[in-house]
């Protein structure tokens, strides 16, 4: 449970929540959210450049006036334990905080004021002096920031800081890789639970999920292709960024990238995100490996995307390699420039609303001979990618400001979704995300 520490701080701060980089295409889907789905007493603000587009996005928010339930009722809208909280009819106020940046001063008077700062800005500009300053003002944080290299940076520069501030980040907490720290989790915690058995390793399947890209990870991807090409390198080892290094084994395919699992089906390993996605979960199983939530010492992640058929899966294999190929090169990347959304635009929202995604899992035990038992866990969604980024967010923040009870006995760091753990994975679930988990 929350420590003293992180109460007393929190105490005097004007906001609940600071949603940083409001503005853009995932940051007006969170703000909707928080509106729609978290306690209309809660005090919060949105933080940006442009008051201009903060006044109208205020607007927006406040025109759309959905049916709430009040705190302490519990429902499929309302985040758990709220107990603390009294019945009030009071509408969910919302502050604008117009922040510059480059002024460390009034990014910190911002950022001093909130128990937990949401930071989906453009990561590769500004996400380290946002980063910095929650660590030097006490303030929780939360982001979607897929860029490894950048990530490390966090880690080599921040982790120590924050442990020593008891300060959690949280890194990664969308759905390009929220679902596959959280289901690793839960599918390796049922083994253990069942059998007594730690993971060897762990499956995931993205079975449904159309990817539309929005402006902001248009604009990482095309930075994360200018890094210097050993960095890179770096960025694809299965463990840079966890503490403990292990060898690097490939992932599990025939020759032609198919892998059939008799729970799972047929999987490609074409899956985008597969590396970032594998470098976050083996931080997780190095975090918690001498804890009562260790995985096991032998754990590998492996990612694939479920395909109907081999033709199908090679096509999903021809499009990844097309896909890298073209955000290596200068002159691609120029007309990629010129054809992805910018800043602010994304998806058709509406569209997205009705695109459901759902993520599996599968956790194998270890054991050197005999049939390995095997754990199931999944996670669904009725709306889209984003709007699936958007509850993530909202949900996770409001696990570090209700309940705030980290895995493995964590105070802070440089931490992954699957740290909110328990309270997370209720409270998502009673959100409205379909989430199961068992022996199969």
């Amino acid at each position: 449970m929350m420590n003293r520490v992180v109460e007393e701080r929190r105490k005097s701060r004007k906001y609940d929540i600071l949603l940083l980089g409001a503005t853009g295409y995932t940051g007006l889907l969170t703000a909707e959210y928080i509106v729609r789905h978290l306690p209309v007493d809660l005090k919060w603000a949105i933080a940006g450049r442009s008051k201009s587009k903060l006044e109208g996005l205020s607007s927006k928010l406040k025109d759309l006036d959905p049916e709430r339930v009040q705190p302490g009722k519990q429902s499929l809208t309302t985040p758990l334990r709220y107990t603390h909280h009294t019945e009030s009819t009071k509408k969910n106020h919302i502050e604008i905080e117009v922040v510059e940046f480059d002024d460390l001063t009034q990014l910190g008077s911002v950022v001093k004021n909130s128990k937990v700062c949401i930071s989906v800005v453009l990561y590769w500009q500004v996400g380290e002096v946002v980063v910095k300053s929650c660590i030097e003002n006490g303030t929780d944080y939360i982001d979607v920031a897929g860029d490894i290299p950048l990530l490390r940076t966090f880690i080599d520069r921040y982790h120590d800081a924050a442990v020593n501030a008891s300060i959690a980040l949280i890194h990664l907490c969308g759905v390009f890789s929220g679902p596959q720290d959280l289901l690793t989790w839960a599918a390796a915690r049922e083994l253990a639970q069942k059998t007594s058995l730690k993971t060897k390793e762990l499956v995931f399947s993205i079975t449904e999920f159309e990817a539309g890209m929005s402006g902001g990870t248009a604009s990482s991807l095309l930075a994360e292709s200018t890094h210097d090409p050993r960095v890179v390198e770096e960025a694809k080892q299965p463990w840079v960024l966890s503490p403990i290094k292990r060898p690097k084994t490939p992932t599990p395919a025939d020759f032609l990238g198919m892998r059939k699992d008799p729970t799972l089906g047929l999987l490609s390993a074409s899956s985008f995100g597969a590396i970032e996605n594998r470098a976050l979960v083996h931080r997780t199983w190095a975090l918690l490996q001498d804890t009562d939530q260790g995985y096991g010492p032998n754990f590998r992640y492996n990612e694939y995307i479920k395909v109907s058929s081999a033709a199908d899966g090679l096509l999903h294999i021809l499009t990844l390699v097309l896909m890298r190929a073209a955000l290596k090169f200068g002159p691609s990347r120029r007309i990629l420039r010129l054809i992805l959304p910018k800043p602010g635009e994304g998806p058709d929202i509406e569209k997205e609303r009705s695109s459901r995604v759902k993520f599996e899992a599968i956790a194998i035990a270890d054991m050197s001979s005999g049939s390995a038992p095997r754990a199931y866990a999944s996670f669904s969604y009725p709306s889209g990618g984003y709007h699936t980024t958007g509850l993530l967010l909202a949900q996770a923040a409001a696990s570090l400001l209700y309940t705030r009870n980290l895995a493995g006995r964590f105070s802070g760091g440089c931490l992954t979704p699957a740290f909110l753990g328990e309270d997370f994975w209720r409270r998502i679930q009673e959100a409205g995300a379909v989430l199961q988990v068992n022996m199969v």
